[in-house]
């Protein structure tokens, strides 16, 4: 059944891709099915491909006429090389900023561990207010079961350290499935972030928690990849324990100095 939406609305729905064409397709189809319950909205999805060697963006932009309708659609952008996630994330989100049609903003990974089964969820949360919308492994009802037992203890530890020193109520930081309203996003400053891979994310997360009003986590259960293989560089445990200690020092120094 459909679902009446107040006003008619833009979702962008911002998606970084590198050798994800055995994926696309899926995602996008998941994606247009589970936005169309929601007869105002208007979604636009935004591919931000870097030169995958595997043809993912020419994929993408088959199934621009493929899946393409008035409510969704589905614009390509490539990149001439490899530049990582963050800056992925951040084309995405200044390009749509910038252009200024979106109301809410979404981000989510192409490989299928985030299921567009739970954007209804998403979206719901933020009809009824919420400016914040975080997809969550950790709270009740999520989970990671094709985790083993050392990848969950590192990745609820961390997410516990990063809560412990930021002070925020969030418990995933680490994760790239997010909603934002757009006036959010733009206070948040995407753009002026430098960290990479999920240093982006918690800087993100932790900079929009500051601002937001309100904040809904949806649980989600994250399941692995299934094609493809795995881009999560052995070093991130340590480099980002290091960026949250360094965010922490530095926030306890002008706390100080404020004092």
């Amino acid at each position: 059944m459909t679902r009446p939406v107040r006003s008619a609305l833009t979702l962008a729905v911002v998606i970084p891709t590198y050798n994800e064409a055995g994926n696309v397709q899926e995602l996008l189809t998941g994606l247009r099915d589970a936005t169309s319950r929601f007869g105002e909205l208007r979604v636009e999805v935004q591919i931000v491909d870097d030169s995958s060697p595997d043809r993912t963006a020419e994929r993408a932009k088959q199934l621009q006429g493929e899946l393409g309708t008035n409510a969704f659609s589905i614009d390509v952008d490539v990149r001439p090389t490899k530049d990582g996630l963050g800056r992925a994330y951040t084309h995405g989100f200044s390009k749509m900023l910038a252009e200024g049609r979106a109301d809410l903003v979404l981000q989510m990974d192409a490989d299928l561990s985030h299921d567009p089964k739970y954007v209804p969820a998403m979206l719901e949360a933020a009809f009824g207010g919420a400016d914040l919308v975080v997809a969550s492994r950790y709270v009740p009802g999520g989970g990671t079961p094709d985790w083993g037992i050392h990848r969950r203890v590192l990745s609820r530890g961390g997410n516990a350290y990063i809560r412990a020193l930021l002070g925020k109520s969030l418990t995933d930081y680490t994760g790239a499935f997010s909603l934002f309203r757009s006036e959010l996003l733009a206070r948040v400053d995407p753009a002026s972030i430098s960290a990479g891979g999920y240093g982006f994310q918690i800087v993100l997360k932790d900079r929009a928690a500051g601002l937001a009003t309100s904040i809904v986590e949806i649980p989600i259960v994250f399941l692995d990849r299934r094609h493809g293989e795995s881009k999560i560089p052995k070093s991130t445990l340590v480099k980002n324990f290091l960026l949250v200690t360094g965010m922490w020092w530095r926030r306890s120094a002008r706390r100080k100095r404020e004092a």
